[in-house]
């Protein structure tokens, strides 16, 4: 599950970024024999595509992706949340770019996340917090922060990450 942050931060070439770097990543885990889903958070969280197997539907949908979709704020525990209600998952692909409104929420949902053996990957660009990505991550190596003229090579480069099925 990629989970993209769509608060008002993220206008502009951030959203542009993170919309061709979830395709390609889309393209490298259906490659790898993985659905790819897609949600977007921001005072609430929404699924934009279900799991699928299909690049060409994944880019459909997130075609319709833009920065106000479901706020403006950063609830990263309500995307979280979200990605909890999935019996089978993997991973979730976190993209930020700010600072998450209850950083002890999002811990806590993660950490359940976790206990079910889901890889908490995160991507953090600008203002996002550095520390409390590692700490969100499973593996303090598995959060990166990056310029947000490199947010699209960083979501792409992600699926490398995806745990071996």
């Amino acid at each position: 599950l990629l989970l993209i942050d769509t608060s008002g931060s993220m206008a502009g070439q951030k959203i542009e970024q993170a919309k061709s770097g979830a395709i390609d990543f889309a393209h490298s885990a259906i490659s790898k024999a993985y659905a790819t889903a897609l949600a977007v958070f921001a005072d609430r969280a929404a699924m934009v595509c279900d799991p699928t197997t299909d690049s060409a539907r994944f880019a459909k949908k997130i075609s319709r992706v833009d920065v106000g979709l479901v706020g403006g704020t950063t609830d990263l525990a309500a995307g979280l949340i979200l990605a909890g209600k999935f019996r089978e998952l993997a991973a979730v692909v976190v993209v930020t770019d700010g600072q998450s409104n209850d950083n002890a929420a999002a811990l806590e949902v993660a950490a359940t996340l976790k206990s079910r053996s889901v890889d908490i990957i995160c991507i953090g660009t600008d203002d996002a917090d550095k520390d409390f990505l590692k700490r969100l991550a499973t593996r303090s190596d598995l959060a990166t922060h990056v310029s947000s003229k490199n947010l699209r090579a960083a979501i792409t480069d992600a699926s490398r990450f995806l745990p071996q099925g």
